[in-house]
């Protein structure tokens, strides 16, 4: 998978004109929306803990709503279509449960690495509401950069750089894979 995104945008840079677009170690527009969907990511570790714990379903169309409704409501007033701030919200919805079930299927199969404790569940929404606005703001700011014909491997690009970064393994660096999507018009 890291390889595919360093091929990726390393193909980007060169479609633009071999040096319009940053090269993987030089921070672009899109690197601020990466690196908070990769905040928000973070959280689904502990969110699958507390519903190994609980035994808790990892969907959850009641609290999905909710997120979408506030990520949509945030989105008119910061200039943004709600519709495709709701897609990409969507999107890190997504990311979370590849994430969430990638662990729930490894502490099952191997219940010695299951986590002891269980995340207050309330206090992890709390970390997630907050980084709802943060998101929003981040999408306006990079929003000139969504049609951009190289927009793909920008992203792409972004995403090496904060993958390494945070050194993600294989499981985290879909789970982010998927949470970009939506990102490009």
């Amino acid at each position: 998978m890291t390889r595919r995104l360093v091929v990726l945008a390393l193909l980007a840079v060169c479609a633009a004109g071999c040096g319009a677009a940053p090269s993987p170690e030089q921070p672009g527009a899109w690197d601020p929306v990466v690196t908070v969907v990769a905040d928000r990511l973070a959280t689904a570790d502990a969110v699958a803990a507390s519903k190994y714990a609980s035994k808790g379903a990892v969907e959850d169309p009641a609290r999905e709503r909710v997120v979408l409704e506030a990520a949509s409501a945030a989105a008119a007033p910061r200039g943004l279509d709600p519709a495709e701030v709701s897609a990409v919200m969507g999107d890190q919805i997504a990311a979370s449960k590849v994430v969430q079930y990638g662990l729930l299927e490894d502490w099952t199969d191997r219940p010695a690495s299951a986590p002891s404790g269980s995340p207050d569940l309330t206090g992890v929404r709390t970390t997630l509401d907050a980084v709802t606005p943060r998101l929003v703001d981040a999408l306006a700011a990079a929003q000139p950069a969504r049609a951009d014909p190289v927009c793909r491997g920008a992203v792409t690009s972004a995403a090496v750089r904060v993958a390494a970064a945070r050194m993600l393994d294989s499981l985290h660096r879909r789970g982010l894979d998927r949470a970009l999507r939506s990102l490009c018009g």
